[in-house]
């Protein structure tokens, strides 16, 4: 199946919500689209590289729908070994060239096609990525700059993330003076300072040690359920995704291709607490299958 049909939207988290990993997994059903315009549509998309007289299909005839959820986000998780076009997809949602235009079909934000990209999408990489010349502050308070905030507004906005964050005391050190962990957490805090409507995010906590990949996980979720922002999160690991995800498509290639999307309960309880039940494990081993087949390894 390499066009799923679009998943149901997800709930927003209630009283009623799943706490735990009971039911395991479920396929989900197409549902009807509502009046509102769907936060991110892939209509049949492909997109093929060229160079020199060399080409390269790195996505096939993708279509998915993300709907908008009133006064909710959803968590999505794009899994896939290297080389099905993850990266790929997300910076077409980015509208960050290369990757952008699509060779084929269309990508849509909010029901409108996307032309480059723009305030209502961040985006977070695997590379430290932040400013060398500006300290943490500085950092955090750069896109609120761009949006024209005065300063005393910004000021107050990136104190105030960069305690969420946990970087409070560290907001005059510049990025040569942080750990891996704490430049990613500034990353995070000048993403979301902004508040955009759609975080993408490419594999970030892919070069960190486990014990501090635990820790952002959990530091993610929780600031995630604050922002209630649509969130496409690239990861190898399907631990990972087992515990981030809403919704996870599976990917396979090359060439890029969605074969499956795959609706998970929300988390609540701490990665550590949650990898160590039969259940969640049993998760993992069914999207392991999925992805890689039975005789590999699932590693963070």
């Amino acid at each position: 199946m390499e066009n799923p049909k679009p998943a149901d939207a997800a709930s927003c988290p209630t009283d009623e919500s799943p706490k735990n990993w009971e039911g395991k997994f479920e396929e989900v059903e197409t549902g009807p689209q509502g009046a509102v315009p769907p936060v991110v549509q892939f209509k049949n998309v492909s997109k093929e590289f060229q160079r020199g007289k060399e080409r390269f299909l790195a996505l096939r005839d993708v279509s998915f729908v993300v709907e908008n959820l009133p006064d909710c986000g959803e968590f999505i998780c794009l899994l896939g070994p290297s080389g099905c076009g993850k990266s790929t997809l997300l910076r077409l949602i980015a509208g960050l060239e290369p990757h952008f235009p699509p060779s084929s079909g269309e990508v849509l934000v909010g029901g409108k096609s996307v032309a480059g990209p723009g305030a209502d999408r961040a985006m977070v990489f695997q590379d430290y990525t932040s400013y060398p010349n500006r300290t943490v502050l500085k950092n955090v308070e750069f896109g609120l700059e761009i949006q024209g905030k005065p300063k005393a507004e910004r000021r107050e906005i990136a104190n105030s993330w960069i305690t969420k964050v946990g970087l409070q005391g560290h907001e005059n050190k510049y990025p040569y003076e942080l750990s891996g962990g704490m430049k990613q957490r500034v990353a995070i805090a000048r993403t979301l300072a902004v508040r955009p409507s759609i975080v993408l995010m490419d594999e970030p906590f892919g070069a960190l040690d486990p014990e501090t990949r635990y820790a952002m996980q959990e530091l993610l979720i929780d600031l995630w359920k604050e922002m209630q922002s649509t969130v496409f999160f690239v990861t190898h690991s399907i631990t990972e995704a087992a515990y981030l995800g809403d919704r996870v498509y599976l990917m396979h290639g090359p060439p890029g291709r969605l074969v499956e999307e795959i609706k998970l309960p929300r988390p609540e309880e701490s990665p550590l607490e949650v990898e160590s039940r039969a259940d969640f494990r049993e998760v993992v081993a069914l999207l392991k299958s999925k992805i890689h087949g039975k005789s590999e390894t699932t590693d963070r």
